[in-house]
């Protein structure tokens, strides 16, 4: 038993049956986002006017959010280097930012709906809009609650410089989730 813990902290996470497990979770993610793409783009092409007449996305809100979002990518990275350094306070520190930067964006994303002129009930677009970046919204509270789940663990002692495949896991989900948002930031607010 001992001999396999060790062996599985010293893989790379693609070497493991988890860290597989998470490349082909992931790869389902990308489908499921890749036919929301599919399907805006579909509405896009089909509709006389896109967005409709008086909706206006908030570029500014969606560009600060890119930035925090870029941002908690980078601090995620920062949190894996310091573990493999066995900065057990340095995966903890990073971690934190990244929650926080995470939780910024949620909050941002939140007040963009709220400040919305339109529902996802008004029309196609709105109704596209809110799925995708509902769902996007949705797997940055997952990664939240996995990056969380990371950092009580790692004041529980359970990570060090020889143990740190969970990390390597949320960080690999966390930059998923980072690369999903840039998509939908060039479809949504960029692409006209």
């Amino acid at each position: 038993m001992a001999a396999r813990a060790h062996l599985a902290a010293t893989e790379r996470p693609l070497q493991t049956p988890i860290g597989l497990g998470m490349v082909l979770f992931l790869i389902s993610e990308a489908f499921l986002f890749g036919s929301l793409f599919i399907i805006y783009y579909y509405l896009r092409a089909y509709t006389a006017t896109w967005p409709p007449a008086g909706v206006e996305p908030h570029f500014e809100t969606a560009l600060a959010n890119t930035v925090i979002l870029l941002s908690s990518s980078a601090t995620v990275s920062l949190a894996g280097r310091a573990i493999h350094k066995g900065s057990v306070a340095g995966l903890s520190g990073w971690l934190t930012v990244t929650i926080v930067l995470g939780t910024a964006f949620l909050a941002i994303k939140m007040y963009e709906w709220s400040s919305n002129a339109f529902g996802p009930a008004d029309h196609a677009y709105g109704s596209i809009y809110y799925t995708l970046t509902g769902f996007h919204a949705l797997h940055v509270l997952i990664g939240l609650g996995f990056l969380g789940a990371l950092l009580m663990r790692t004041r529980a002692g359970r990570f060090s410089a020889q143990r740190f495949l969970a990390v390597e896991l949320g960080a690999l989900y966390w930059h998923f989730v980072d690369a999903v948002w840039v998509l939908v930031f060039a479809t949504i607010y960029l692409v006209r």
